[in-house]
């Protein structure tokens, strides 16, 4: 999961970015957090954010670095720091989660932490059908798992098994961390669709067995649990 903290006040900068790692380590979620306070570089980083914490008040002010961040991503979970209501048509427009005022309430940050993951969950993405040459929709949600089947790599989904132009490593990145894991160097595993796990293997829904690696099987013990706490 991609975080961008961008606040040209650098002080504020630690005051987000702390707590929202302990949320993320906490619930065992894989995170790379950029906080920076200078927002033009964020406009050619080309970065693909998942949730965003935006400063209003800027050189390059919080609203137009959201549209840019709005376009690479349209699912994007926006947060603004603002004391000024002037801005706020504005924000709303762009369907902010919520506004933070300087200083920072943890449970109020946490409280929005808790929505902007409930949205990322109802995610969908783009999968490429090599078999039928379109572009089709498909909600996260109706992944059961991605493997590596020799040099392919395939999604299975509610409506079948499909070869994808995304490689393993391409989807491990994209799809939500909060509930899709890799437990194996080539599976990467929908935890809602488990209906039973045995520390070294997982029973999916649909009947799918698969194999938790020896190597994740504590990492993964530690965030199945973390998951189930989530839910």
């Amino acid at each position: 999961m991609n975080i961008l903290i961008c606040d040209d006040e650098t002080r504020y900068l630690q005051d987000l970015e702390l707590p929202i790692q302990a949320y993320m380590a906490g619930r065992g979620i894989s995170a790379s957090i950029n906080a920076t306070s200078d927002p033009k570089a964020v406009l050619t980083d080309g970065v693909r954010y998942d949730l965003a914490f935006l400063d209003i008040q800027m050189p390059l002010d919080g609203i137009t670095l959201a549209r840019e961040l709005r376009g690479r991503n349209e699912k994007l979970a926006l947060f603004f720091v603002t004391n000024y209501d002037e801005y706020q048509d504005d924000a709303m427009d762009l369907q902010a989660f919520r506004f933070f005022e300087k200083p920072f309430d943890p449970k109020r940050l946490y409280a929005g932490l808790d929505k902007a993951m409930e949205y990322i969950d109802g995610a969908s993405v783009d999968l490429y059908l090599y078999s039928e040459g379109v572009h089709k929709r498909v909600l996260v949600d109706d992944i059961f798992y991605v493997t590596r089947e020799n040099r392919r790599t395939v999604m299975v989904t509610r409506d079948g098994a499909y070869p994808t132009k995304e490689s393993f490593d391409d989807w491990c990145a994209r799809l939500p961390a909060g509930f899709f894991y890799a437990v194996h160097k080539s599976f990467l595993v929908n935890l809602h669709d488990v209906e039973r796990y045995s520390y070294s293997e997982l029973y999916l829904t649909d009947g799918t067995r698969i194999p938790v690696a020896p190597r994740r099987q504590a990492a993964f013990h530690k965030f199945w649990f973390a998951y189930l706490r989530r839910r």
